[in-house]
């Protein structure tokens, strides 16, 4: 049985900035590895070209950053994940950081959700079972709308190696995008530069 939270159990307002969220803002925990950072986020929104008739679909969302960013633009967004602990991130940060009642967090396994989801206009996947990113591909590719773009986001070499080749079985031409993010830090005698996890962007339009 689907377990599903509504937009209308958010409770939350409109976020009037325009703005990138700061990854300070965000609310974190241990239990849920890694979030993609801002600076990656902006250009993932540019490669988007996310507009107001879009519906976005957040593929094992994490904490909801890319949710909340997304929500702030788009149509409408679907975020999924087998995790309580991330849907309950993902809905705090979107009471902080979120646009309106425009987003549907689906607390399943993503495996299961995208035999029942179509006609999407952006799919943005997380996925660190290599074994799992092939399927999922296929099914995104089947379900997504005729000029729907797809997106996945790994800091892994065997995942963006498994992502690229079922892309490719698919029939795509994926464009790949590393992005490697150094933040300054203030010391005694000057600034370090610390660089933070490279991640890539694979992309694609749908053939």
């Amino acid at each position: 049985m689907e377990k599903r939270i509504e937009s209308e159990d958010l409770n939350f307002e409109k976020n009037s900035s325009d703005n990138m969220i700061n990854d300070f803002d965000l609310i974190q925990s241990c239990d849920v590895s890694g979030f993609v950072k801002e600076e990656a986020r902006a250009i993932l929104l540019y490669k988007s070209k996310v507009t107001e008739e879009d519906v976005v679909l957040d593929i094992n969302c994490g904490i909801g950053e890319l949710t909340a960013e997304f929500s702030n633009l788009a149509k409408e967004v679907i975020a999924i994940d087998k995790s309580p602990i991330s849907m309950d991130l993902t809905k705090e940060n979107l009471k902080q950081n979120g646009s309106k009642e425009n987003v549907k967090l689906i607390e399943n396994d993503a495996k299961n959700m995208l035999e029942y989801l179509d006609n999407f206009d952006i799919a943005i996947l997380r996925c660190d079972e290599e074994e799992l990113i092939e399927e999922l591909l296929e099914k995104i590719h089947k379900n997504i709308n005729s000029k729907g773009r797809i997106f996945i986001i790994s800091n892994l070499l065997n995942i963006q190696y498994t992502a690229i080749e079922a892309l490719d079985k698919l029939g795509y031409n994926p464009q790949i995008t590393n992005i490697s993010i150094s933040r300054g830090l203030l010391l005694n005698k000057g600034i370090k530069m610390e660089s933070l996890n490279p991640t890539a962007i694979i992309s694609v339009k749908k053939r």
